[in-house]
């Protein structure tokens, strides 16, 4: 869709891309609103302005506030929203461990959020691994058995913990429900 330069200027043309940003057809913004469809499509081609009133019973039917209306930039809304079926789902070989991670394109952003779930008896293996870049995580089920040098940690739903880039680490479900943990890259600023 083709956005018009001065999009900021024209509260017609704005309308209709936050509109259709929000999935919603003239006749559905319509109906939600109680007004015709043909006054939206007067507002959108600029034959008439709205009152304030009329304009925020508008975008009470997207749901969006007068405020929020007028503050954002349509046409820089970044991609906020990734569905399950976006996911990259991985599994990690016989290990037990399955992986989903968000799309790395989130607007050049410098993190990788990823979701493991590591079936009971699930093990990284009898070597320990190591990351090019810190993880943060967050055990959110379950129980695991997080191995770093030489201590090994029992950690339990609510649990988090960090590993440094090149910290040496092993995980392993020893119990017996699945567990399952949120991690993210930690990229440090330079």
């Amino acid at each position: 869709m083709a956005i018009p330069d001065n999009i900021e200027f024209d509260l017609g043309q704005r309308l209709k891309l936050v509109r259709e940003l929000n999935g919603l057809s003239q006749r559905e913004l319509a109906r939600r609103a109680g007004v015709t469809n043909s006054n939206i499509s007067m507002i959108e081609q600029g034959a008439v302005s709205p009152s304030v009133s009329s304009l925020a019973r508008l975008l009470d039917a997207i749901p969006l506030s007068l405020t929020q209306f007028f503050a954002c930039d349509p046409s820089q809304e970044p991609r906020a929203i990734y569905r399950a079926r976006d996911l990259r789902q991985d599994v990690c070989g016989a290990s037990g461990i399955e992986c989903a991670a968000l799309p790395s394109e989130a607007d050049g952003a410098h993190l990788t959020m990823r979701r493991y779930r590591l079936a009971p008896g699930s093990d990284s293996g009898p070597e320990c691994r190591s990351e090019r870049v810190g993880l943060v995580g967050w055990l959110v089920e379950g129980e695991l058995e997080l191995s770093l040098g030489a201590r090994v940690f029992a950690l339990a739903a609510g649990d988090g913990f960090y590993l440094p880039a090149s910290q040496p680490y092993r995980v392993r479900n020893a119990g017996t429900i699945s567990a399952l943990v949120f991690a993210a890259q930690a990229v440090i600023a330079e």
